[in-house]
């Protein structure tokens, strides 16, 4: 029996989220029906992230295990077997104990604004066309290295043992009508970057002062975070684990 990663890249538009549910079309739903299809036998995958309904994923990874042989071509035929929205980029031989969820050290996430009606950002990012000062956003955004507990951008019902992420990178960029925040850590919370985010938008829009930004993310209380940012701007730009995949072919 050997253990393999396989990574892949989805558009969560037409989901219902990323890990199996009943009767809801997910990632992993699609991905384990495509694999039983072409290897005739089930075989169940552990998710590296979990994300949610419509939020989207250049890159993600599962684990499984098989005793099967996997063969560079297996890449291309799931890939003829899934549905467009969803693409397998490789499969990698890894160590027995090798988790895709808990050996990960760095997880990234893009989340994306437009603030000129574009159909084709339309489900991709947040249509937002008010003014913003991304300059009070950044310094927003800059304080968040300096922070290690984010209990309040974590929704409560979630069953977490710690709420401390370590924060390496938070950026806010444009181009243009496109504005894009840019944010790394060894974990993060559920609905945290969208809450991040909102928030941050909060600032950006003069209704929350920076003073009142550092109170938010002391309080360790959610009911001051604004979570209500759409999924579709948000995407799961990375996964980074230590060096052991070995990419089969």
């Amino acid at each position: 029996m050997a253990r393999y990663f396989i990574e892949l890249s989805y558009d969560g538009a037409s989901f219902g989220g990323f890990q199996i549910q009943q009767n809801i079309g997910t990632v992993q739903g699609a991905l384990e029906n495509a694999m039983e299809t072409l290897f005739r036998t089930a075989i169940p995958l552990t998710g590296a992230s979990r994300t949610d309904a419509g939020v989207h994923a250049y890159q993600n990874f599962l684990h499984f295990d098989t005793e099967l042989e996997l063969l560079p071509k297996h890449v291309y035929n799931l890939n003829a077997i899934l549905p467009n929205s969803v693409v397998v980029k490789g499969i990698y031989l890894v160590p027995n104990e090798a988790h895709s969820r808990f050996d990960a050290i760095k997880r990234g996430y893009i989340y994306k604004l437009h603030q000129s009606k574009d159909p084709f950002s339309e489900g991709r990012s947040w249509y937002y066309p008010f003014p913003l000062d991304l300059d009070l956003m950044q310094t927003a955004a800059d304080s968040l290295l300096n922070y290690t507990d984010f209990e309040s951008f974590s929704k409560k019902n979630t069953q977490v043992n710690s709420f401390e992420c370590a924060i390496t990178k938070a950026n806010w960029t444009s181009s243009g009508p496109n504005i894009q925040f840019e944010i790394h850590s060894n974990r993060f919370l559920r609905g945290m970057i969208r809450g991040l985010v909102g928030t941050m938008v909060q600032v950006g829009r003069g209704q929350i002062s920076i003073a009142e930004w550092h109170e938010i993310v002391a309080s360790k209380d959610e009911q001051r975070v604004d979570f209500s940012t759409p999924a579709c701007g948000l995407y799961l730009s990375q996964i980074i684990y230590p060096d052991f995949l070995k990419k089969i072919g």
